[in-house]
């Protein structure tokens, strides 16, 4: 089972290793803690919510409300984390400045992912001092990690890396030093947040070489089971390499160990990013993106209540209004409103498009039909014709031999047209010429004379017409999957038949048979 508590044991052990007026009743609590088992932020809430029903004495008070603000801070609800940190640092403030340095590193994180950029930075300056006082490297290193956090919150990537590469260099300087487990969890992990800020400035082989030694490190920390809880950093560190080295199937995989990882520990906030990154990189298909998009909608909209309410907390409880906070607020505000209005915009522009595309190719298939239809009365005239043609040009210049050769060679393409030769799976330009018993430099220059067109270009066109031909006329054939449909129209795979064809008619071939199926459904309706 996954200890997820051993994040806040992190801080408590730094202040019980090599402190000797480190009291009992707190290393026994630390103790306790350790002890207990969570899946996820929604269980740490339960256990303080149950302790707190019945405490004991002031150190189960305390506790409950450490369980409280840890495990609203990893849910995302930073009003209520912020309203038990304080809680529990007015019950212990005179008492241990160690728990006092904890509650100011949590009000500073959930400060500054409110936006209350104000505060956080007080809360900041005060578990920077307490770490002073106490003159403890443990601290100190969580105090840099902090200002790092701070400035990755605001984008400011390349500034947080200082702060990362001097806090990652406590366990350089305390390799030979025997710590917890978990402390060393911290800083081992601590070279997957360097990474990952190093992706963000565009530094890949940097990024790669602290990810690289994470990996050569990772085995000689002694790591149990239940702390790879943080390994949603080293995944999504992984997901951005793939991407960017063009592996996108390794890229979609990494990034789905991350976000299940925080799904399943209730880390709403770290989830928010991890999509956000994802969609990014545009690495799923345009399926899948729209259900990541509309996931991360809805979470950011969370985010952005959650930051109101911190504010409006802030305004009642002190009666101040900065001005810097009233900038995020209306932001949010205007966020809420424009994102869902031009979310909505999007997608009904994008409906109207593909039902005017989808028209257009209707209309397309059934002029072309009536077209053939009309061909089929005029093709023994255009014969009887090409023969006096032919007799005429008997005597002309080599010129005019070579037009009566381009018609004729126009003459087996549209009869060409007509069959179903450029289905054959690897249909070449030589089997090509074959069949229309010419060379392959007269097919070229006649198709792109005529046609403005490649070979390639010619073939996959005129299967695309062929689907959408035999989808319009057999309404059976809107069952098959898109697998047959691409070997029936000659394509190598069906990702390059739904490329051509979405190239082709500027809609999906999914979307197309969709859109078949509805209007085959109302015409059935009509002739009843």
């Amino acid at each position: 089972m996954m200890k997820i508590l051993k994040v806040l044991i992190c801080l408590f052990a730094i202040t019980c290793f090599g402190r000797s007026y480190a009291n009992k009743s707190f290393y026994q609590s630390a103790i306790d803690i350790n002890q207990k088992s969570f899946k996820n932020s929604g269980q740490i809430i339960d256990e303080g919510e149950k302790i707190l029903k019945s405490p004991k004495n002031n150190d189960e008070i305390y506790k409950g409300y450490l369980y409280l603000f840890v495990g609203y801070y990893l849910k995302g609800n930073y009003s209520k984390s912020i309203f038990y940190a304080k809680k529990a640092d007015l019950l212990f403030l005179k008492k241990n400045k160690e728990d006092h340095f904890f509650v100011c590193y949590y009000l500073s994180l959930s400060y500054n992912k409110s936006g209350v950029t104000q505060k956080a930075a007080q809360y900041l300056y005060e578990a920077k001092k307490t770490a002073q006082k106490l003159d403890d490297p443990y601290l100190t290193a969580m105090t840099l990690k902090l200002q790092a956090i701070s400035l990755e919150n605001e984008k400011k990537f390349n500034e947080a890396i200082s702060y990362r590469i001097h806090c990652n260099s406590y366990s350089q300087n305390n390799q030979n030093k025997k710590i917890p487990e978990f402390i060393a969890s911290e800083f081992a992990f601590s070279k997957c947040y360097l990474g990952f800020d190093y992706l963000m400035t565009g530094n890949f082989e940097e990024a790669k070489k602290q990810i690289s030694t994470f990996e050569s490190d990772f085995d000689h920390v002694q790591l149990s089971n239940e702390l790879h809880w943080r390994a949603d950093i080293y995944y999504v560190c992984k997901a951005i390499i793939a991407a960017k080295e063009n592996d996108k199937i390794n890229a979609a995989k990494d990034f789905d160990k991350a976000i299940d990882i925080a799904r399943k520990n209730g880390m709403n906030e770290r989830l928010t990013v991890l999509l956000e990154q994802r969609l990014k990189l545009n690495i799923d298909t345009s399926e899948k993106r729209e259900k990541l998009f509309a996931e991360f909608v809805k979470r950011k909209d969370y985010s952005r209540k959650e930051s109101e309410e911190v504010i409006n907390q802030e305004m009642y409880s002190q009666g101040i209004t900065l001005e810097h906070q009233k900038e995020y607020k209306y932001i949010f505000i205007l966020f809420a409103v424009l994102l869902p209005f031009s979310v909505l915009v999007f997608k009904r522009r994008k409906r109207k498009r593909q039902k005017a595309y989808f028209k257009e190719i209707i209309k397309e298939l059934e002029n072309n039909k009536q077209k053939e239809k009309e061909q089929e009365s005029l093709e023994i005239a255009e014969e009887m014709k090409s023969d006096e043609d032919a007799a005429d040009c008997s005597d002309s210049k080599s010129n005019v031999i070579l037009d009566v050769t381009k018609a004729e060679l126009l003459k087996k393409l549209e009869k060409f047209e007509k069959g179903k030769a450029f289905t054959a799976q690897h249909f070449t330009i030589s089997t090509f010429a074959s069949i229309l018993d010419t060379n392959t430099k007269y097919i070229n220059s006649v198709l792109k004379e005529h046609y403005g067109k490649t070979f390639s270009e010619y073939i996959n066109d005129l299967r695309i017409k062929y689907i959408l031909e035999y989808l319009h006329e057999n309404p059976e054939g809107c069952k098959y999957k898109l697998t047959h449909l691409s070997e029936l129209a000659g394509f190598s795979s069906h990702s390059y038949f739904t490329k051509v064809f979405t190239k082709k008619t500027k809609i999906t071939p999914s979307k197309f048979i969709s859109s078949l199926v509805e209007r085959n459904q109302d015409i059935e309706k009509e002739e009843k």
